[in-house]
């Protein structure tokens, strides 16, 4: 990465994101909790009859996913709100499917797929609007494409909705067992890692290209402390006092800084057609309708695998070369785990092994999901397979997925690169002329209201949202047309400059002080010449 704050980041190199090892240290815990979210109920199930359907409890299970890395405080709402997403998910789309039937007519097919592109856009939308991070909406497409095709088969919706409620209530208790003997591990360890991000930008003699990520891990700390009602802890004390090194401010009174904004703020910022969130669920969701329609014209009999493709290379909106090496991640991942599906057919495992083996691959996904998606494409793939194959010959059923998954992720790659192709270009700019006004209000309002006044705390807050926001844009950018961000570039950088400095003068006023206005004066000159 430069050094120079006028120049852009260098494209990340592709063999690197390719051939990414990835760290699994503290991830076996979670990925423990994974594997028995699935585990504890697909035994019960299978106990009380269910017979092979007692693996359909993996879909409640994923609900587990969405708990991890939050206070116990809020995670039991988290995963709660997850779980009975998935449910009505699966019950939804399950009707959906016995309304299309064993032997469905092309137009009926085409309904299911465009249900599943709308679940994509709203999920995809949503998760990128509120930046929840992973999983992202993937699994619910996933168990909605599940339902559809179980539905297809017969089984009840009654059924299925106990199948999925059992993981997810499952996915619940051993979440939240945790907090029986480390009740402030959450909170803890992400407030260490934001501690260390501050050590290290401060040992870097405060290097602007690392303003960035301690700007993102702070704010990250102080939510979660906030969601832990924790901000007037010890841990909350040192974090404060190190935000305050960062801003060179020497206040003796403590106040918290605000957690993120609320949903309904986030919503509204992404509500742009040119706002990363809305870009990204356009594209994933014309891929999707494109590679699941040719999936159900071309009679390759899973159009929800060639969705699946689709959604899980742009569900985030990576730039064009992350959406290149995701794509061919999901492939190869896909291939593979399409080799050990096959094993798994061969071998005719009995329910109690092969619900062993899908506990195993649920702890492999969670430890590889968010640090190299092609080990946990090869992991996603015979779980998803297992969960619902059809009765067709394997070799069929392997020609269709790997078909399939070649369109889905050929779509996706296509929509990044071809649809809105310069349109990061208006998402800078708009990203960058929302920072700019969170910062003309920050700098009004702090002529005559001291940092710590409700009015002031949240416009403070809100320009740190909108900082992150143009800095997520313009990396984008920088990585999608290296050259036209070159040019924009010192622009960027004077809006960025000028709104992490506003931030710093509020910090070094202290709580109840005002603003010098001489600072005031020479921070709303640099804004003025940012306009355009």
């Amino acid at each position: 990465m430069s050094n120079d704050p006028l120049v852009p980041p260098a494209r990340p190199s592709v063999s690197a994101l390719l051939l990414g090892r990835p760290s699994v240290r503290g991830r076996w815990a979670p990925a423990m909790r994974a594997g028995l979210a699935f585990l504890i109920p697909a035994l019960i199930l299978l106990a009380c009859d269910a017979r092979s359907n007692a693996v359909l409890a993996a879909l409640g299970s994923f609900a587990v996913l969405f708990g991890e890395r939050r206070p116990y405080r809020i995670r039991w709402k988290t995963i709660s709100t997850a779980g009975v997403l998935l449910i009505l998910v699966v019950a939804v789309f399950g009707l959906l499917g016995h309304w299309v039937g064993p032997d469905a007519s092309v137009p009926r097919e085409l309904v299911s797929v465009a249900a599943l592109g709308a679940l994509a856009a709203v999920g995809v939308f949503v998760v990128n609007a509120l930046r929840l991070g992973p999983p992202g909406p993937f699994f619910l497409v996933l168990a909605g494409g599940v339902a559809v095709l179980v539905g297809r088969a017969g089984l009840s919706v009654g059924l299925l909705v106990i199948y999925t409620a059992a993981g997810a209530v499952a996915s619940l208790v051993v979440s939240i067992a945790p907090a029986l003997w480390r009740p402030r591990g959450p909170e803890t360890a992400i407030t260490e890692a934001a501690l260390a991000e501050i050590e290290q930008f401060l040992a870097d003699n405060r290097e602007p290209s690392r303003r960035h990520g301690v700007a993102a891990s702070t704010l990250t700390a102080w939510s979660v402390l906030h969601d832990a009602s924790q901000t007037d802890s010890e841990l909350a004390h040192r974090l404060w006092r190190s935000h305050n090194q960062v801003h060179d401010a020497a206040s003796d009174e403590f106040i918290a800084p605000l957690p993120r904004p609320g949903i309904g703020y986030r919503l509204r910022s992404a509500a742009r057609l040119d706002s990363h969130p809305a870009v990204t669920a356009m594209r994933a969701t014309i891929a999707a309708l494109l590679a699941g329609g040719i999936s159900v014209v071309a009679g390759l009999g899973r159009p929800d695998w060639a969705i699946l493709g689709a959604v899980l290379v742009l569900q985030m909106g990576p730039d064009r070369v992350r959406g290149a090496v995701r794509g061919a991640q999901r492939v190869v991942g896909t291939f593979i785990g399409l080799a050990i599906f096959a094993v798994l057919h061969a071998l005719d495992l009995h329910t109690v092994a092969l619900i062993i083996v899908l506990a195993v691959l649920n702890v492999m996904i969670e430890l590889t999901v968010t640090t190299n998606y092609a080990l946990a494409v090869t992991f996603i793939t015979p779980l998803a397979l297992l969960m619902g194959a059809p009765d067709r010959p394997l070799l069929e059923q392997m020609g269709s997925r790997a078909a399939e998954t070649v369109l889905g992720v050929g779509l996706a790659v296509a929509m990044a690169s071809l649809m809105f192709a310069r349109i990061h270009r208006r998402t800078l700019r708009a990203a960058d002329d929302a920072a700019r006004t969170a910062c003309v209000e920050v700098l009004q309002t702090a002529a005559d209201q001291v940092p710590s006044t409700p009015t002031m705390r949240a416009r403070r807050r809100d320009l740190q949202w909108q900082l992150l926001e143009s800095e997520l844009a313009a990396t984008d950018s920088a990585n999608d047309e290296p050259a036209w961000a070159r040019d924009y570039w010192p622009r960027h950088a004077a809006v960025r400059a000028v709104g992490y400095d506003t931030l710093s003068a509020c910090w070094r006023a202290g709580p109840d002080t005002l603003v010098r206005g001489e600072a005031l004066a020479e921070l709303s000159s640099r804004v003025s010449a940012t306009d355009g």
